[in-house]
């Protein structure tokens, strides 16, 4: 009499055929995939891009533009307006716009006033 294999194993196999068969990732190859990410975001932070005049960065100074406007508004207890913070950052009208929009939506500045701002 022929015996029939467990059925756990006829699904494993018919599971791994068909991720094979359809091109889907198995959980072994995203491990590995995310270890490789690792590897090479390690080698990216341990050499320090360098400016326009070939001077390299200083490490603490990679702040995103968020977080330079965020760093304004701290200076400014009582609020400031965008004037200012333009004038401090030196960013472009539009992109300084889109910061205070992105941070007022996260409730990270309160609008005081019609064009002024301060940190929450």
């Amino acid at each position: 009499m022929v015996e029939k294999p467990e059925h756990g194993t006829n699904w494993e196999n018919f599971i791994k055929m068909l991720l094979d068969r359809l091109d889907i990732p198995t959980k072994e190859d995203i491990i590995s995939l995310h270890g490789r990410l690792d590897k090479l975001e390690q080698l990216l932070y341990q050499k320090q891009p360098a400016d326009k005049s070939g001077r390299t960065r200083p490490a603490g100074k990679g702040k995103s533009a968020s977080s330079i406007v965020l760093d304004v508004f701290a200076n400014h207890p009582e609020g400031t307006n965008f004037k200012t913070v333009k004038a401090a950052t030196g960013f472009e009208k539009k992109k300084l716009r889109n910061i205070i929009f992105r941070l007022d939506k996260i409730k990270r500045i309160k609008r005081v006033k019609r064009g002024v701002y301060k940190k929450v």
